[in-house]
């Protein structure tokens, strides 16, 4: 790097201040969040265009960098067009079959990176400079947590409606065999309009929790239950398998896809069916400390290696060179 960038973040959500800004710090960037009263997510979009823009005069960065929430004001990419500043936007909620949100911020953007694969092409034939950039783990954050092993099986995930027959055939079953269990999410749990819930198993339900609790969570829990949107891409998955492998406490287990085999190959646990989900299951909880310890360490080191944000923010900085 000839100079410290200065990067600004958009969004201040917990994948980008805890995740994807460490790896530019590491770089040597220097790294402002929009956050506090200049948190843009809650605001008109009159509102935020306002805040950047007083933003960027003071800070003047090299590079601003999106991850577009709903509401995001079209105005903040203009902007930054009219000053000759670099806009790098990531598209993480890309899926093969139905990737309009991508889409339609890819008309403004200068450089997208998405973590499906198959958006590609689509990026490319509107003449956009595009590259695949997956999650990632951030190492000074994702990490084991000194803790007394006390839960057996953890799941942290919204119940989302697309989640519904990966909710009924995976993790209802383990619930309804008496798995010592613990769910938490937002209260779409215990909504009983929802096809799936938690209403009849309300002990299962925990609440909310923090981002910032992951790795104390993952850290004293023998298993990590994964939900993924997506079964059809080759690299798209949820930011959980990174980061639950990252923390290297509990043995990660979540339902098959195919990205998740191509990624994490034989390091974690991805059953494709009700029987072999309670069959990994168990074998996970029959292990003693140690043996889960050493497959979680080894497979801690290779997302260390081959899936840090260093790595990821490395990406958008030579894209800022390239242009």
């Amino acid at each position: 790097m000839t100079k410290k960038l200065k990067v600004l973040f958009t969004n201040n959500a917990a994948l980008i201040k805890y995740g994807i800004a460490s790896g530019f710090k590491n770089l040597g960037c220097d790294t402002y969040i929009m956050d506090g009263r200049y948190q843009l997510w809650d605001k008109s979009k009159e509102i935020q265009s306002e805040l950047f823009k007083e933003v960027v005069e003071n800070y003047k960065p090299d590079i601003v960098f999106s991850e577009c929430f709903a509401n995001f004001a079209e105005d903040i990419f203009e902007h930054t067009k009219e000053k000759g500043i670099f806009h790098a936007y990531w598209a993480i909620e890309d899926t093969p079959h139905d990737h309009w949100i991508g889409d339609y911020w890819s008309n403004y953007a200068d450089h997208i990176f998405t973590t499906t694969a198959e958006c590609l092409p689509n990026y490319w034939n509107k003449g956009k400079k595009a590259e695949l950039m997956l999650f990632g783990c951030n190492p000074s954050f994702h990490k084991t947590v000194s803790t007394e092993i006390s839960y057996d099986i953890s799941l942290v995930a919204n119940n989302y409606e697309r989640r519904s027959k990966q909710t009924k055939d995976f993790i209802v079953p383990l619930i309804e065999q008496g798995f010592d269990m613990s769910v938490y999410g937002n209260d779409w749990w215990m909504d009983r309009n929802r096809e799936i819930n938690l209403v009849s198993h309300p002990h299962v339900y925990k609440g909310y929790k923090a981002y910032e609790y992951l790795p104390l969570l993952y850290s004293s829990s023998k298993i990590v239950i994964g939900q993924n949107l997506d079964d059809h891409s080759i690299t798209q998955t949820s930011m959980r398998p990174f980061e639950a492998v990252a923390i290297g406490g509990g043995i990660f287990v979540s339902p098959w896809t195919k990205a998740q085999e191509y990624l994490f190959h034989d390091l974690v646990y991805l059953p494709k069916t009700t029987d072999e989900m309670i069959q990994m299951v168990n074998e996970v909880l029959n292990m003693t400390d140690r043996q889960r310890k050493i497959k979680a360490k080894k497979a801690q080191r290779f997302v260390y290696k081959y899936h840090n944000y260093d790595i990821r923010a490395s990406q958008v900085v030579n894209a800022y060179y390239c242009r």
